[in-house]
């Protein structure tokens, strides 16, 4: 029990419905449980505890690497209004977590400004009251099905315009995307529940979202927030990279396609970025060993 729980304290945590793995600073991992459900990440290698794991690890390669293959394409599908996050196959690090919380002061009150008044609000709705005619059209059925597939975190809106298939080749890169996404949920959230703002269908009952209002206010947009941040992040890592503008115009997209579900103000989505540009220095803090395992994919 010692050793198990000295582990635990030492590695990061992956975890699923029906298992979870135990990932370490050297990329060796261990499966505890039943795996008939796990799909850990691309490049994590798993066993199972005990004198079955090399015996069943052959046999379970071939199944995990089609799964990873495929995990973003069709693990959102049927989810409806929540808000962007991280594969429940992860969960962040506990130490990256730790100096999230030793920085509180750091990110707390960064300078986004106020919320916009209710009369404000009302105004905003004009745009989205059009914007929800619009999205029921031929030309917008592209968007409707990207609105669907960006409920959770999916990342190929990041990795395509990077010029990453989902094929499990940049396995760091990949998994610093999640961190970031996880990093912000919680800050964002922090910062929903200072102001309250209320959805936009709350000030404006015409509007029908495409998606159902996720249980949180609406300012800032924790989408926006994380999208921007992950472009802001590989920006620090690989300022040269040709994608860097496609990447931060994937990231626009999906947060304004939130705007186009009638779930946010286009108020919600700039302070989303404008809490991303203020929020990357305690990132590069505190995800600095994930950003050089992610950078030395690219070089």
């Amino acid at each position: 029990m010692v050793d198990q729980l000295e582990i635990l304290k030492s590695n990061y945590l992956l975890a699923s419905e029906h298992s979870f793995t135990i990932v370490s600073l050297e990329d060796s991992a261990s499966t505890i449980g039943d795996t008939s459900g796990a799909a850990p990440l691309a490049g994590v290698r798993t066993a199972r505890l005990g004198g079955a794991a090399s015996g069943s690890q052959n046999r379970n390669r071939n199944r995990n690497r089609n799964r990873n293959r495929n995990r973003n394409r069709n693990r959102n599908r049927t989810i409806q209004g929540a808000e962007l996050r991280p594969s429940q196959t992860f969960l962040a690090p506990w130490r990256e977590r730790r100096l999230l919380h030793d920085r509180v002061g750091q990110w707390r009150d960064l300078p986004i400004g106020l919320p916009p008044t209710a009369d404000e609000l009302r105004k905003q709705c004009q745009v989205l009251l059009q914007m929800q005619r619009d999205l029921y059209t031929q030309e917008q059925e592209r968007r409707q099905t990207e609105i669907a597939n960006e409920a959770e975190l999916e990342l190929s809106g990041y990795l395509q315009p990077l010029g990453i298939a989902e094929d499990g080749s940049h396995p760091e890169t990949e998994i610093l995307f999640g961190m970031v996404a996880d990093m912000c949920e919680e800050v964002g959230l922090s910062y929903k529940a200072r102001y309250q703002v209320p959805r936009p269908n709350a000030i404006e009952p015409r509007l029908k979202p495409f998606l159902n209002n996720p249980p949180y206010s609406a300012f800032p947009s924790n989408h926006a927030f994380q999208s921007f941040s992950i472009a802001f992040v590989f920006c620090r890592i690989f300022p040269e990279h040709p994608g860097i503008y496609a990447l931060f115009n994937s990231a626009r997209r999906i947060a304004e396609n939130r705007e186009w579900a009638g779930l946010h103000y286009a108020s919600d989505t700039q302070a989303g970025h404008d809490l991303a540009r203020m929020f990357v220095p305690t990132l590069e803090v505190v995800l600095e060993t994930q950003m050089h395992r992610a950078q030395q994919e690219w070089f």
